[in-house]
């Protein structure tokens, strides 16, 4: 026979109220013959008069001075103690169903327990910006939410706004809607009233507070687009609020005086709901938006935006909602007792507490990922291939600061776990755009975005690096691993990178000796930046260990060959100064005078990528220098395996993945001899030659060389798809199985 399981649910009182309401419907439903249920309240506060199901204990916590919720949770939580002798066997599962009071966490996070949840039931980013009590409760309980094991959402909406303000992104979330009694919903709607509807018209229905969040500004303009094209429609609005004024001078203002009517509250709404035709909703954000699943019982059809279907699982919003109610219908209606709905939640529920807690000796060690963009680049691809790689050991989480545009621009394993940690993305081409027209107002309104971008970027990865307390972070820039050194968890296994040259900077040798003092390793792309790191950080930091970490390709092309090879130099890159692909363009307008037949093929964006593409125009060279723009991973392998050489022309570098990327598909490189990264994939005079910095005419010299000389460049590229061999995916990831375990 099957144990029953146990679940203990923590909540405030059952008074008047949203949540209140939603943890009744929930226990009247429940199944009590395979599960035991506590529900612990801390007061005895009553609004509803509910006989409960005689298998529901309920019990009492012991009274807790508010003055508690205004402390940090920490603090509070050492000075407060509940007594649970009389828990004899751990609950399965304790959920803190309030997710606002102190006693509910308190209670949740004490009781004897297997696994730990707390119910998150609104759009908490809304209720930072507008309400200033709760700014104030969430300064003080926001420790509470590490230690949880996971959170319960009441809709997929209000989960990225939790992450967000929260920094709790490698935390399980599960989306479990509120239950619907609907029950009372038909009662109440078969209760005698005296109103009634113009039933020549097609009547809409909407219900809720008058206020910003449900939108009936948009709906008005919605919905005189309507009456400008049909005039047998009315709209009634149940509810009241701050806005009433405002809305009903604008219902005026758009001659809708007859096609609107505000019934204000009422007791019963589902009395006036059951005699309409029709339900709509134009909220900017909810919750969960209840009425909608209210209107779905009583049989209505639904009219929502869009973005409401996120809020509400199952929910099917208009494209335009103009045209939907334009073309809509009487229909009969037939009433949904929610069964399936209902029992759906039950389940979800009962998964809670059937789930078995995770056994530390089989689970996967948790490797977290800090990037911060996956658009195209060398170090995105860099980091890419190091997810997909962990992903067959570990369990992995990529955090990416931004989301770009297109991105991720590369293909991620499906056992990859990707987030986003900030909502906007960088402006520096509006802020340029702005000085450029000399526009004032936008010049301020971009500028203020950008503080608040760099800001806000710092904010969300600090938040996430205090709240990651197991497994591994791995940060891959310098500006990330600053706030790792400091403020990750003692029980972190803390791994930062650089993916580029140091070059001696001040701000690198202060890291190498205080800053990165708090990290456990730090990865360079070579030998010779891990031996000056060593010289840098002797008698200052003797904690973090230092180990060379090369990028690896995680695919090689298949048949490469030399034969058959266009006349064509190729380079890639992000089109901006450090690259020098102005210098590059310039030297091959010489070099066309002696090799005509050759083409430069450019491949890369970026800002300076205007100003090269007038150059060539300038020196008529748009027949023999091709700037096609980026390109994705794929098309970037075919250009090189049409190519006959490489060019780079970099003044600085770390690790050049488009270096080891060229010799996988043959080709032989002419590059700059800057400080690090070419010298250590070229072998000068065996696959590329490798040009001293400045010395212009040999780079010239030496691609020509090249150019006339098919023989040199068989050679040079064989031994160039010998060297790539060496930095293959599986002898990179034993070095970094050495280090993570």
């Amino acid at each position: 026979m099957c144990r029953v399981k146990r679940i203990a649910i923590f909540q405030d009182n059952l008074d008047v109220g949203g949540i209140q309401k939603s943890i009744m419907n929930l226990l009247m439903n429940f199944d009590y013959e395979n599960y035991q249920v506590d529900l612990y309240l801390s007061d005895s506060k009553r609004f509803w008069d509910v006989q409960f199901p005689k298998a529901l204990n309920i019990k009492y916590l012991r009274h807790i001075p508010k003055c508690f919720s205004l402390m940090p949770f920490d603090l509070a939580k050492k000075l407060v103690t509940l007594d649970f002798s009389d828990v004899t066997e751990p609950y399965d599962v304790a959920l803190d169903f309030n997710s606002y009071q102190f006693s509910c966490a308190l209670g949740a996070l004490t009781v004897p327990a297997k696994r730990r949840i707390m119910w998150i039931h609104n759009n908490v980013a809304v209720k930072l910006e507008n309400e200033w009590k709760y700014r104030v409760l969430w300064y003080n309980f926001k420790d509470k939410f590490k230690y949880y094991d996971e959170f319960v959402a009441v809709s997929r909406g209000v989960i990225e706004p939790f992450r967000e303000c929260s920094g709790m992104y490698d935390k399980k979330y599960t989306v479990i809607q509120n239950t619907i009694d609907t029950r009372e919903i038909f009662e109440k709607a078969a209760e005698e009233t005296d109103f009634t509807v113009d039933e020549s018209k097609l009547n809409f229905v909407a219900i809720g507070r008058l206020c910003h969040q449900k939108a009936y500004d948009i709906m008005l303009d919605k919905f005189s687009e309507v009456v400008a094209r049909r005039q047998d429609v009315h709209l009634y609005i149940i509810g009241d609020g701050e806005r009433r004024l405002m809305l009903e001078y604008q219902r005026d203002s758009l001659g809708l005086t007859d096609y609107v009517t505000f019934l204000g509250q009422k007791k019963n709404p589902f009395v006036y709901m059951d005699k309409m035709d029709a339900f709509v909703s134009t909220s900017r954000y909810e919750g969960q938006p209840l009425n909608v699943m209210e209107a779905t019982a009583l049989g209505l059809p639904l009219y929502c935006t869009k973005n409401l279907e996120k809020y509400s699982e199952g929910l099917v919003g208009c494209e335009d909602i103009v045209d939907a109610m334009v073309g809509a219908e009487r229909v009969e209606k037939k009433r949904d007792d929610l069964h399936a709905y209902n029992g759906e939640i039950i389940r979800r529920v009962k998964a809670l507490a059937d789930e078995p807690p995770v056994d530390p000796a089989t689970q996967k060690k948790q490797v977290n990922i800090i990037a911060l963009h996956l658009g195209v680049g060398g170090v995105e691809k860099a980091i890419v291939s190091m997810a997909n790689l962990f992903a067959e050991r570990y369990d992995v989480r990529l955090y990416s600061v931004y989301k770009l545009p297109g991105t991720p621009s590369m293909p991620i394993d499906e056992r990859v776990s990707v987030r986003y940690l900030f909502w906007d993305v960088p402006n520096r081409a509006e802020w340029k755009a702005a000085i450029r027209q000399r526009d004032f107002p936008a010049f301020c309104r971009e500028s203020l975005r950008s503080l608040r971008i760099l800001f806000g970027k710092r904010r969300v990865v600090k938040k996430l690096i205090r709240n990651i307390t197991q497994g591994v972070i791995i940060t891959t820039r310098h500006e990330h691993n600053l706030p790792l050194a400091r403020c990750g968890s003692k029980d972190v296994l803390k791994i930062g990178q650089l993916h580029h040259d140091h070059n001696f900077e001040k701000k690198y040798v202060r890291a190498f000796r205080r800053g990165y003092r708090g990290l456990d390793v730090l990865c360079l792309l070579t030998p010779q930046l891990v031996e000056e790191a060593r010289t840098l950080m002797a008698g200052y930091n003797s904690h973090t260990e230092l180990v060379y970490m090369p990028n690896f390709l995680e695919r090689y092309p298949e048949k490469v060959t030399t034969e058959g090879r266009e006349k064509t130099v190729v380079a890639v890159g992000r089109v901006t100064g450090v690259k020098r692909f102005g210098l590059l363009l310039e030297q091959f307008v010489h070099l066309h005078e002696m090799a005509p037949d050759w083409k430069l093929r450019l491949i890369g964006d970026g800002e300076e990528l205007p100003g090269l593409r007038q150059y060539a125009a300038e020196h008529d060279a748009l027949s023999y220098i091709e700037m096609p723009g980026q390109m994705d991973n794929a098309r970037v392998q075919e250009e090189m395996l049409k190519a006959s050489l490489f060019a780079m022309s970099s003044s600085s570098e770390g690790f050049p993945f488009v270096l080891l990327e060229a010799q996988s598909c043959a080709l032989p490189i002419v590059a700059y001899d800057v400080r690090v990264g070419p010298g250590f994939l070229v072998h000068d005079g065996l696959d590329g030659f490798l040009v001293q910095e400045g010395a212009r005419q040999l780079y010239e010299d030496r691609l020509a060389e090249l150019m006339a000389d098919p023989g040199l460049r068989a050679r040079m590229g064989k031994t160039a798809l010998e060297n790539a061999a060496l930095f293959t995916k599986e002898k990179v990831a034993e070095k970094w199985y050495a280090v993570i375990g």
